[in-house]
């Protein structure tokens, strides 16, 4: 019988440990989100020479950079930080590399070191602010599993760094590059922290039976039946929010652009989800785990999702702005 290969221990290191396949995706349309209408905001007119002139210079490259390594060192520390808890749960104690003993602490401890320094050294490239924001994330990144302060772990805070943060750095973190605080780049950070918090309380529902015996957060708490209404009420303040500036826009001319329409078509993405996560009374894991657009494993069907979602989104795109 042929011996297996031994997986290499920097790819598992800079590929698995920091879960890159998961959020590779949406960092770098996040990154393009910012970027794109900051050339209008400038401009006040939208060409293929202006992004072309965006793609050929060294600011979006840096923020990529800053974004990505920032994104590293969380999940990193994560994976770090939780091992002892992602023990307990088979499924995350194979998929964790510093639980399954596919990385040593030591070299994830470095791995952070580095990821640390690079963000913060290339955030000095736009501007001091972004700097002490990047030092702010990091400092949030690293406390938000690591003890004395563990925010996961405190009821109320879970989410509201989460949703703040965890999943709005790339995005927030370019706007504060470009110092743009536009109307319309601000209402796609609300919705963006909005999604965040979401997503941070379907986890806690998929990981209740775990979480509960180890420390109590905003579910544990609150109970997963009544977690997932809370989820569905946002899921809906959002939705309807969105759809109202939409079409306050085309008839008053006061609200948001088409330019974000992609937010309310993602919402429409979410219904099945929702349907059956509204309607179980237990599997809550197992339909977060397969079915919630970007939590949880990536699935065929998500991808489908979310190409489906934004090809419609371009065609609406030149439709209405073009």
């Amino acid at each position: 019988m042929r011996e297996k290969k031994p997986r290499n221990r920097a790819r598992i290191l800079l590929y698995d440990l920091s879960r890159v396949k998961e959020w590779w995706m949406i960092a770098f349309s996040l990154v393009f989100f910012a970027f794109v209408p900051n050339i209008y905001r400038i401009h006040e007119v939208m060409t293929m020479d202006y992004i072309l002139q965006m793609l050929s210079t060294p600011p979006i490259y840096v923020a990529l950079i800053v974004v990505f390594t920032a994104q590293i060192f969380l999940f990193a520390s994560n994976d770090y930080f939780d091992r002892q808890i992602d023990a307990l749960d088979m499924k995350k104690r194979h998929r964790n590399p510093v639980c399954n003993g596919s990385v040593t602490p030591q070299a994830v401890r470095g791995l952070l070191v580095m990821t640390g320094i690079i963000p913060l050294a290339l955030s000095l490239y736009f501007n001091f602010l972004a700097f002490l924001f990047t030092a702010f994330s990091l400092f949030v990144f690293y406390f938000y599993t690591a003890k004395p302060l563990r925010f996961k772990s405190k009821i109320g805070l879970d989410v509201l760094s989460h949703g703040v943060l965890i999943n709005t750095f790339p995005y927030l973190f370019c706007l504060v590059a470009l110092l743009d605080f536009s109307i319309g780049a601000l209402f796609l950070l609300v919705a963006l922290m909005m999604r965040s918090a979401i997503a941070q309380i379907l986890q806690e529902v998929r990981d209740y039976e775990v979480d509960k015996k180890v420390e109590r957060n905003t579910v544990v708490a609150l109970g997963r039946k009544r977690a997932v209404w809370l989820t569905f009420t946002l899921y809906l303040i959002l939705t309807f929010t969105t759809l109202t500036l939409l079409v306050t826009n085309q008839v008053y001319d006061v609200g948001i652009s088409m330019f974000y329409s992609i937010v309310l078509i993602l919402c429409i993405t979410y219904i099945p989800p929702f349907i059956k996560l509204l309607r179980t009374e237990r599997n809550y894991g197992r339909i977060i785990e397969k079915l919630w657009v970007g939590q949880g494993r990536a699935t065929f069907g998500m991808s489908i999702r979310y190409v489906g979602s934004f090809a419609l989104y371009f065609i609406i795109l030149f439709s209405f702005l073009v």
